[in-house]
């Protein structure tokens, strides 16, 4: 039986946690009274932080409280002084990059002890998932990282080239007498993205599934009464990548992992920025935290003892917000000195607009924001051509100064800037699969019901061309809706061939 449940929830409805003072009110979120034979233990969970340490907006170089992993820090104290001895803290991946702040620490201004895992140390987590954006800056960065962390990073399906796991599987931890297996897993999908830095590494990043089951197994066999499994995966999403061309398994497999594993208790995870709350498939409970330390999972495992084992008998999950909790000094602390040197490199100044620059219409016509950014590119990798993502319809440069923040919040998620050979077929075809966001209008330009986009192909997968003019036809079936390709007035000839700059994570595939 599958039971899924999608909500959002404020602090409106966390009657168990009124945070006033810092402090849980009602200290029953954990509900059963301990004692020997029947007792709830509770995992907090985030996801997806992408360096929200703290609430501060880089890009508006202003304050923003609803994304704050110091402000989580406060819920989690609470389950913690709410439910004494009885509280597990995890995350399911994606720390290391995704905003100003982990790219100054990265590549302008590094730090003794990376913020991200400072703060994570501070709140004492008990273990995280290696997230695809975890390789964004290398296996070397990523090691160095994890050298400072207090808790384990875990991967069961990353292995080196003799097949031994890069960071282990699982680890074990107990509360009250319960041993808990936490088991970690990631995405396939950086063999595509970040394919120079693994195979730099000499590391492989296999199937989800089948690496859990046998980590699930070891558990076991290592006595673990709880088990709970870390995704950095989707719940069953369409992959962004082909996997019949890469021949790599699907990124998005946590119903999956439930439905096909028997034995799990909770499974906790993320990378589709999303949130899902207490929804059940095959008696594991999935919970699915808000990105960008916008919550904390709150999973509830009630335990009971028979005939001296320790199972799970029942399960809840809650989600609670970050915004309007306070934040906890000592995890802002941990981050002061890359806060101000993230500060600093926002807010220098590289130039001016006298006009506005928006993208609202980029996935519709030429828009000069997206040209910019092409002609950058085209221009620096000495190419014919070039190719980006309209990324934000948002994204916008306002008038007067513009600072590194303006040029950082147009891509978020940096990528290294690449030139390669393609030929005239591949321009079309790269076109026409770009032009699968649209659906198909009728012979009189009508829209189908739903709108003329198709909602399965994400946005951030329609690419523009810059360098050459080409029509897209909407009335033409997908495969064949490029009906004018031309580089100065001259037709493109499939045979012709031409150097494309492109980022690093669209020339992985």
């Amino acid at each position: 039986m599958e039971r899924l449940v999608w909500a959002r929830f404020g602090r409106a409805c966390c009657a168990a946690l009124l945070l006033t003072d810092g402090m849980a009110s009602e200290p029953e979120l954990g509900a059963t009274p301990a004692h020997a034979e029947r007792f709830d233990l509770v995992v907090a969970s985030t996801t997806d932080v992408h360096g929200r340490i703290r609430g501060w907006d880089y890009y508006a170089n202003a304050p923003d409280l609803t994304h704050s992993l110091a402000a989580a820090a406060t819920i989690v104290d609470s389950l913690r002084s709410a439910n004494p001895g009885r509280v597990v803290l995890v995350d399911a991946g994606d720390l290391l990059q995704g905003n100003p702040l982990t790219f100054v620490v990265a590549k302008v201004s590094p730090q003794p002890v990376h913020p991200v895992i400072a703060a994570m140390n501070v709140m004492r987590y008990d273990a995280a998932v290696i997230g695809n954006h975890e390789f964004n800056y290398g296996v070397p960065h990523l090691r160095a990282a994890m050298a400072q962390a207090g808790f384990p990073f875990l991967a069961a399906n990353v292995v080196n080239a003799q097949g031994k796991p890069f960071v282990a599987p699982l680890t074990i931890v107990e509360r009250r007498g319960v041993h808990i297996g936490i088991i970690g897993a990631t995405t396939p999908g950086s063999m595509v993205w970040d394919r120079d830095h693994l195979n730099a590494a000499a590391l492989t990043v296999s199937d989800i599934v089948p690496a859990v089951r046998r980590a699930v197994a070891d558990a076991r066999r290592q006595k673990a009464d709880v088990i709970v499994v870390l995704l950095h995966a989707g719940f069953d999403e369409p992959s962004s990548y082909d996997t019949t061309s890469t021949g790599l398994p699907s990124e998005n497999v946590a119903a999956r992992v439930a439905r096909e594993i028997d034995g799990i208790d909770l499974v906790v995870f993320g990378h589709s920025h999303k949130e899902l709350i207490d929804s059940t498939i095959n008696g594991a409970l999935l919970v699915q935290p808000r990105n960008w330390a916008a919550s904390v999972g709150v999973a509830t495992l009630t335990v009971e003892q028979v005939k001296g084992k320790w199972s799970v008998v029942a399960h809840r999950g809650l989600s609670v917000k970050v915004a309007g909790h306070r934040e906890v000094p000592d995890v802002v602390a941990a981050s002061a000195g890359s806060h101000r040197a993230t500060v600093a490199w926002v807010t220098t100044p590289i130039g001016r607009t006298d006009v506005v620059w928006r993208a609202d219409s980029a996935r519709v016509v030429d828009m000069p924001i997206t040209d910019f950014v092409n002609e950058v590119m085209r221009r620096e990798g000495k190419a014919d051509l070039a190719a980006t993502a309209a990324f934000s319809l948002d994204a916008s440069l306002d008038t007067g100064r513009i600072t590194m923040a303006s040029l950082s919040k147009l891509y978020p998620y940096d990528n290294a800037l690449r030139v390669i050979r393609v030929t005239g077929a591949q321009v079309r075809a790269f076109l026409e699969h770009s032009a699968r966001y649209y659906r198909t209008l009728d012979a009189s330009g009508r829209a189908p019901n739903g709108g003329i986009v198709d909602a399965a192909v994400p946005g951030f997968n329609f690419d523009v061309l810059t360098g050459a003019d080409y029509t897209i036809n909407l009335t033409k079936p997908i495969g064949s809706r490029i009906t004018k390709l031309e580089i100065r007035g001259r037709a493109i000839q499939s045979t012709d061939t031409f150097t494309l700059a492109l980022n690093g994570y669209r020339q992985g595939g």
